[in-house]
């Protein structure tokens, strides 16, 4: 099964004050390594305040970059159309074109609003791991 991360896994990874922080230890001791794209990347950045962070992840192999925007910009520009009214964000319509493209995926997430509404391949709910809270 392919282990992709949203940003909230990773930002909770990095942020011990971060309320899933624990959650998120404990999800890269028993997974990693997890894939991701560079929107989610980008997106962690923004939020920790060092983009170097995400970089490091990276380089010690706990996560796999393995997803090109520019191979799926339709796929991507359909979704972010389709949920333009959430709205959807680049690193979210990455990120479920990436589970359209694995047949057993599970996404790891905080943001269990959004991924309880998107759907793969239009109709398909995406398996996704929640903190429990």
């Amino acid at each position: 099964m392919k282990r992709i991360a949203d940003t909230g896994l990773l930002k909770a990874l990095l942020d011990k004050s971060d309320q899933d922080h624990q959650w998120a230890r404990d999800q890269f001791r028993a997974h990693a390594p997890f894939h991701t794209c560079e929107a989610v990347l980008d997106e962690l950045a923004f939020l920790v305040g060092d983009p170097r962070l995400g970089g490091k992840l990276v380089a010690r192999g706990d996560i796999v970059l393995d997803f090109c925007l520019a191979d799926h910009v339709g796929q991507v520009l359909a979704l972010l159309e389709k949920y333009a009214d959430r709205p959807m964000d680049l690193a979210d319509a990455c990120l479920v074109r990436m589970s359209e493209l694995a047949e057993r995926c599970k996404i790891w997430t905080t943001d269990v609003a959004d991924f309880k509404i998107y759907r793969r391949h239009g109709r398909q709910a995406i398996a996704f791991e929640l903190p429990r809270r």
